[in-house]
């Protein structure tokens, strides 16, 4: 005959199974994750245009602070204007003073058939060759001086804060291309226009 189990001891022999607290997900916490996972992708998916517009913000604002310190600071009431304005006028004194330069020879020309014998002609060559001499040095100091005149000139009146705006970095940049890839033949338009958009905003020139 078996001994009589101890009720109480086995119960205390078994080893009962842990309670283990378990939170089910719920709507919030599961919308939460959906959300950072969501946030993360986005965050490190970087579209070829928005990279590109990044770099060109950058290198705009790298060029003008780089610009800003070289050049001078001025306000609308300085005259850099007035290099652009001889851009121009520089090209009418060109034409008038071709047109008198031609007349001058076809004078010297006659005085030589009428018994100069070359000397007319010969001192008018001589004459006119240093005029256009010194004014070949000036036309290259408008050249040097307009794109310096109109980055100057449209950043003081962008900061004037009024309807129109002018970006210096890009202006600069126009008269640049104008001096050196068209020789003042888009340089005279370019600067009437300015002017004329200057005029209609400040009242000056």
């Amino acid at each position: 005959m078996s001994p009589p189990r101890d009720e109480d001891g086995d119960r205390d022999d078994v080893d009962e199974p842990s309670s283990v607290e378990f939170d089910p997900p719920t709507g919030t916490d599961a919308a939460n994750g959906d959300e950072r996972t969501e946030s993360g992708r986005g965050g490190g998916t970087v579209t070829p245009s928005e990279g590109s517009a990044d770099a060109s913000e950058t290198t705009s604002e790298s060029l003008r602070r780089t610009l800003d310190d070289l050049l001078p600071e001025a306000s609308v009431d300085s005259k850099w204007w007035y290099w652009i304005a001889a851009v121009p006028l520089y090209f009418v004194v060109t034409l008038v003073g071709g047109a008198v330069a031609a007349g001058l020879f076809v004078f010297a020309g006659l005085l030589d058939v009428v018994g100069f014998g070359g000397l007319a002609s010969l001192s008018t060559f001589v004459l006119l060759g240093g005029v256009a001499a010194l004014f070949g040095l000036v036309g290259v100091a408008i050249a040097f001086a307009f794109p310096v005149a109109m980055y100057v000139d449209a950043r003081a009146v962008e900061r004037e804060g009024r309807e129109w705006a002018p970006d210096p970095v890009l202006w600069g940049l126009l008269a640049v291309v104008a001096v050196l890839v068209t020789n003042f033949v888009v340089s005279v338009p370019l600067a009437l226009y300015y002017l004329y958009r200057r005029h209609e905003e400040l009242g000056t020139p």
